[in-house]
């Protein structure tokens, strides 16, 4: 990357001209045959230089051992219109930022000497007044993957019987200009439009869910239904061959489910690819680095896709919490029918308090026919007779703060701090494994941000109940 290297140039030309300096040495300074040459400084964040430093002592004991190579440790991803955004080597993303300087920096390097200078010369390549800053930002990833995965004319993989031979694929343009239509959604395309970086993007790709085709470099997007369907499918074999749901071996599913429905033609119905992505979208994978790939069943995370479903499936309107939830206990599986129970919860308990504890917690918020702003009853919530649950999903809100809470004040003037929580965590970067198994310290970290973005983009009144009830200060 030109900026990291003319930082590079500029400190070790300084160092070198100090000690020609030092040592007596005449230094002749003139400008290089391109100058100005275009440059431009990158203002490296200390945690990018441990990053960096790390990965060079790394890249250097390997080579050393007879392996390894080189990597690209600093990359800018997504579309030409989209605003500059780095990505380290942790896959943290930075907004590239231009600042001015008062001074103006001049980037020098030194040439060998010759016969004519006994210390050399100092070639000046450019003068500067403006560098690239970093700014942490969280750019909205999900609505783009899912937008790239949509090119793939084929539409959603609904099983393999349903496949056709696909038409020839189309010469690959560069992934940022890549044409709709494509048969293939690749690594490369989808790269050149998301904002993100290896294993995010593979844990986007895992929540929607997609698989990566067999045989193929490409990436598509597992139909809804069949994606219900196929877990209802793997459940049942789990109670005939008397599987625990706590650990379910992908391999050894697969085998079964092979067997069970293999084509007519010989060609497996079910491809292993696909019961790894449905078994990684409805459990957690017990040990990320073992093999084989071992997972327990998350009845929160089936109910989550079957609450997504249900909203979707309407349009996204309002529903009555004693309705919904039992749309939502009658599509879950007979296996999974008490966890839900569980985590659903008694609809008496589903006032605006409940709700960001509940499987919908970052899906829907409360309201009511009466007053559609936050209301309190003796008991810390609304009675669930009167409360509705109306889908706002997450993952389709801006990620800039403010903005994001511009959006939530348009959709519901009031919010309590315990409400709005779930709507904000993802902002803050934080490790989201740790907070969501409970880490105290990440919890803490969470809410310290949280309570600085509600201090500035709202004003805060106690409720009668006594809680804080947040309205908007933006205008």
């Amino acid at each position: 990357m030109a900026g990291a290297d003319s930082t590079t140039t500029s400190s070790s030309s300084s160092s070198s001209a100090a000690k020609a300096a030092a040592d007596g040495d005449v230094l002749r300074l003139s400008a290089s045959v391109g100058y100005p040459e275009e440059y431009r400084l990158l203002e490296l964040t200390p945690e990018i230089l441990a990053q960096l430093e790390g990965s060079e002592d790394k890249m250097s004991d390997e080579c050393s051992g007879g392996g390894g190579s080189a990597e690209q440790w600093l990359v800018i991803r997504g579309r030409d219109t989209d605003v500059a955004t780095l990505v380290d080597t942790e896959d943290g993303a930075y907004r590239m930022a231009t600042a001015h300087t008062s001074n103006n920096l001049y980037l020098l390097s030194r040439e060998e000497a010759s016969s004519s200078t006994a210390g050399g010369d100092l070639l000046l390549r450019a003068a500067l007044n403006q560098t690239f800053e970093l700014q942490k930002t969280q750019p909205q990833i999900r609505s783009r993957v899912v937008e790239v995965l949509g090119w793939d004319r084929r539409g959603a993989f609904r099983g393999a019987e349903f496949e056709q031979q696909p038409p020839e694929q189309e010469e690959e343009e560069d992934g940022a200009a890549a044409p709709r239509g494509h048969c293939c959604v690749t690594d490369e395309l989808l790269k050149g439009h998301v904002q993100a970086g290896d294993r995010v993007l593979d844990r986007v790709l895992g929540e929607i869910p997609a698989f990566r085709e067999p045989g193929s470099r490409g990436w598509r997007v597992l139909d809804a239904g069949y994606c219900m369907d196929l877990l209802r499918l793997v459940l049942a074999t789990q109670v005939e061959r008397e599987w625990s749901l706590d650990a379910l071996d992908a391999n050894e599913v697969h085998e079964a489910l092979r067997s069970d429905t293999a084509a007519g033609d010989g060609e497996p119905a079910v491809y292993k690819e696909v019961v790894e992505a449905v078994l990684g979208r409805f459990g957690r994978r017990l040990d990320p680095h073992g093999q084989p790939s071992v997972y327990a069943i998350d009845s929160t995370r089936v109910a989550k896709y079957l609450a997504e479903q249900i909203f979707a499936a309407e349009d996204m309107r309002a529903w009555p919490v004693g309705e919904f939830l039992a749309a939502l206990r009658a599509t879950m599986p007979p296996q999974l029918h008490g966890d839900i129970v569980a985590a659903a919860g008694d609809g008496e308990k589903w006032g605006s308090a409940a709700i960001p504890t509940s499987v919908v917690r970052d899906l829907a918020y409360a309201a009511t026919p009466l007053d559609p702003q936050l209301v309190h009853s003796g008991a810390g919530g609304a009675s669930h007779h009167l409360t509705y649950v109306v889908p706002l999903f997450r993952s389709t809100l801006p990620s800039d703060p403010r903005a994001r809470m511009q959006r939530l004040f348009d959709a519901k003037p009031r919010w309590s701090r315990l409400e709005i929580h779930p709507y904000l965590e993802d902002l803050v970067d934080v490790d989201h494994r740790a907070l969501e198994a409970g880490d105290a310290r990440t919890l803490e970290a969470v809410n310290k941000a949280i309570d600085a973005w509600l201090l500035k983009f709202g004003r805060g009144v106690k409720s009668p109940g006594g809680q804080m009830v947040y309205s908007s200060r933006l205008k």
